[in-house]
């Protein structure tokens, strides 16, 4: 039986978490734990990401981020899916790396962010491993108060939060702020008793439904519209309403001097955007996987390489959403 699609608001920022299979402490030995920070840090820059807080235990990840148009889903299948096979690969093994697709809640107001990245930071002192979190490595902590570049944080975003200009008081807010929520009774307990996730019915819930009227991002910007979840029917129906280009132009052996980027443009929707796989696009449009395989990794690249190419593809992407009677995904 399939999952059922898991709400994504565009802009909107979550805590997500996940546990390595049979409780592994797969990230204890500094070969994996650099793999998995390294990917994620290709996935913040290809996906457009900001990361707020983030946390690499020996056999669990706590990561709080702020996407862009791109769904949460598609982020964490990148990161999941790379860390597992590289996994896999170095060991020589075969089989799941993670216990469990991942876990996501939206942090829906400013109480809840500065709660959870205070959280996130201190985990390794929830755990016992240290006493101070400035002494554990494998965190964002060391670079919001400065004993490292950040390098994966966006540290001068998370601080002014803490509601003073000069860099030094910030940081001092800050680890006041830890003290203060260390303290908490909710802090030792497990996932379910945070109070950003206590409200949840289940653990796949993302958001709490009651709260949809008045959600806040951690910056106080209001998040777009939450996104249709189109099935890939609809998807070539609408690319071709957006573009002219038809799903047989798409998938024929024509050159047209426009042709291989459209191509490149509705896998890096279909796929990149909308979370679908590679084979059901190659299939759509009968053509090899290698060959639409080979679209994506085009559009991956200009991501990386070509600064305009994003706000293109955002701007797509917003057309082929406003089109009327859309034949969303029951």
């Amino acid at each position: 039986m399939p999952r059922k699609p898991r709400l994504f608001v565009p802009g909107a920022t979550y805590h997500v978490y996940c546990r390595v299979a049979r409780g592994e402490f797969v990230f204890s030995e500094a070969e994996y734990s650099e793999v998995f920070i390294e990917t994620l840090l290709d996935v913040r820059d290809r996906d457009d990401l900001s990361i707020l807080a983030w946390c690499l235990m020996s056999n669990h990840y706590h990561v709080v981020m702020k996407t862009s148009s791109v769904p949460l889903w598609r982020s964490m299948a990148r990161l999941q899916g790379k860390t597992a096979r590289e996994h896999n690969r170095r060991r020589g093994v075969l089989g799941r790396l993670w216990q469990s697709r991942y876990r996501a809640r939206l942090i829906d107001s400013n109480e809840y962010f500065m709660q959870v990245v205070a959280y996130v930071h201190l985990n390794p002192v929830a755990a016992g491993l240290v006493a101070d979190p400035a002494d554990y490595r494998l965190s964002g902590h060391r670079e919001v108060i400065g004993h490292r570049p950040a390098f994966l944080l966006d540290a001068k975003d998370l601080l002014e939060l803490f509601g003073t200009p000069d860099p030094a008081e910030m940081r001092a807010e800050y680890l006041s702020w830890l003290r203060v929520v260390a303290e908490e009774r909710w802090f030792h307990r497990g996932l379910a008793e945070l109070p950003w996730w206590r409200d949840a019915e289940n653990g796949e819930e993302i958001a709490n439904p009651h709260r949809r009227g008045g959600v806040e991002t951690y910056d106080q910007r209001a998040h777009e519209a939450e996104r249709l979840q189109l099935d890939l029917d609809d998807l070539l129906e609408r690319f071709e309403q957006v573009t002219g280009v038809t799903a047989a132009d798409l998938g024929s052996a024509k050159r047209g001097p426009e042709l291989p980027n459209w191509r490149v443009d509705l896998t890096a929707i279909v796929v990149g955007k909308y979370g679908h796989r590679v084979c059901d696009v190659a299939k759509a449009l009968k053509k090899n996987p290698g060959t639409v395989s080979r679209w994506l990794t085009t559009a991956d690249r200009k991501l990386l390489q070509e600064l305009p190419y994003r706000s293109h593809l955002d701007d797509l992407d917003r057309r082929i959403q406003c089109l009327k009677t859309p034949k969303v995904i029951k």
